[in-house]
């Protein structure tokens, strides 16, 4: 199993790809740089497809982009989020896609993942972890055998965490969701946006943990 990270650009979240027995890509950027975004998947890819795409939480730019990767490899693959996630990305309606002259994909979610929910992603398993406060529908995919972490948008690198004053959003509610993660023996984390973390992601999430001391 390898884990590549595409970078985001501009407002879109930065996009993994595992490779192994199941090819998954966890979170699709907004799509406004999905030219770039595609080249870079088939370049790792070469003959192989995908299998799953994960997204993180339901905020456009994750899953802007998710019908580029869909008409551009496997049409049967399958789509997987939070079922909170799922109902906001199914409506196709986002205030954030308006203003930047785009529109939300209005795509059916084939699996809906909660907490508890152990998903194959490259050749690892992985747990499910939900949690809400930068948005009620945010989860986070912990593999135990790794030590990796796709934090999504709940954290970031260097102590950083998500914005909590979106609508949905709540930063006790992210403390918590925080203190959780902090309990995992984490060395790698893959995150939203920013900088991934190979290596010694234990003392990141320490330093994370330390910041949220004023959201009490």
């Amino acid at each position: 199993m390898k884990i590549y990270t595409i970078y985001g650009r501009n407002y879109d979240s930065n996009v993994f790809l595992v490779t192994g027995e199941n090819i998954t890509v966890i979170d699709a950027g907004t799509g406004l740089f999905g030219d770039y975004m595609i080249k870079e998947i088939k370049r790792i890819l070469g003959k192989n497809d995908l299998k799953q795409i994960i997204l993180t939480h339901e905020h456009f730019d994750h899953v802007g982009g998710i019908k580029n990767i869909i008409n551009s490899f496997n049409k049967n693959i399958n789509i997987l989020a939070h079922p909170y996630a799922a109902e906001k990305i199914e409506s196709g309606k986002s205030m954030f896609a308006k203003m930047l002259g785009a529109k939300m994909p209005n795509i059916k979610i084939d699996i809906k993942l909660d907490g508890k929910d152990i998903v194959k992603i490259g050749d690892n398993d992985f747990e499910v972890i939900h949690t809400p406060g930068h948005t009620p529908g945010s989860i986070c995919l912990y593999d135990r055998f790794g030590k990796n972490l796709f934090s999504g948008d709940t954290v970031f690198s260097h102590g950083s965490f998500g914005r909590y004053d979106f609508p949905g959003g709540d930063g006790k509610t992210l403390r918590r969701s925080i203190e959780l993660l902090s309990k995992l023996d984490v060395e790698n984390i893959y995150p939203g946006h920013e900088t991934i973390v190979e290596g010694d992601g234990n003392r990141h999430m320490d330093l994370c943990m330390k910041n949220t001391e004023y959201l009490k």
